[in-house]
């Protein structure tokens, strides 16, 4: 029986050290419950070091109290058996955390490439615009302040523009204009 425990402890041990290193948890409360299953293998594993000690030092004596021995064992198999269960748990969520980084990893390269195509379409909208406004003739303003008797019509001849540039520049809606009134004229620079 004592055989057979300490073989089980082994292989928990084994277990224990040699698949929590293959998995690399995402984060860190899995991290603490590791060290927690860790701690208690260690503990667990003092404890058998001091049981080997009593059994070592109670064979002198004639009659050893078996039932003890055999109920602390039966205690540690308890312990081992909710550690393997707690390793499962663990195991399972672990799987479950990289699965969800993955999907997390998937819609960020889904995101960067919509970012992407919405730069090069902002790049192209540049261009247009560029090209829009190269074709088109460049015009300036240049200001004019009304004199008493002056008439719309009057200025746009003066400055060879229509009175509908003017009116429109202004932002005018009737043909109304007053002495000291500043006017833009537009002037075409072709």
């Amino acid at each position: 029986m004592m055989s057979t425990f300490f073989l089980a402890c082994v292989l928990v041990t084994t277990f224990c050290y040699g698949k929590t290193r293959e998995y690399n948890p995402s984060s860190y409360e899995l991290q603490l419950e590791i060290a927690d299953v860790k701690h208690q293998i260690r503990t667990f594993a003092v404890d058998m070091q001091l049981m080997e000690e009593e059994i070592d030092a109670q064979k002198n004596l004639k009659a050893i109290d078996c039932k003890e021995f055999q109920s602390r064992i039966q205690a540690q198999e308890e312990v081992i058996n909710k550690l393997c269960s707690e390793i499962k748990t663990l195991k399972k969520n672990i799987q479950q955390l990289l699965e969800h980084q993955s999907n997390i990893n998937t819609q960020l390269i889904t995101h960067e490439n919509r970012l992407q195509s919405i730069s090069e379409l902002k790049n192209t909208l540049a261009d247009l615009l560029k090209k829009i406004h190269s074709s088109t003739p460049k015009t300036r303003v240049k200001f004019y302040q009304v004199q008493g008797g002056d008439t719309l019509e009057k200025i746009a001849k003066l400055h060879h523009v229509s009175v509908e540039a003017l009116k429109a520049n202004n932002k005018l809606i009737r043909d109304t204009i007053f002495p000291g009134q500043e006017l833009q004229i537009p002037h075409d620079t072709k």
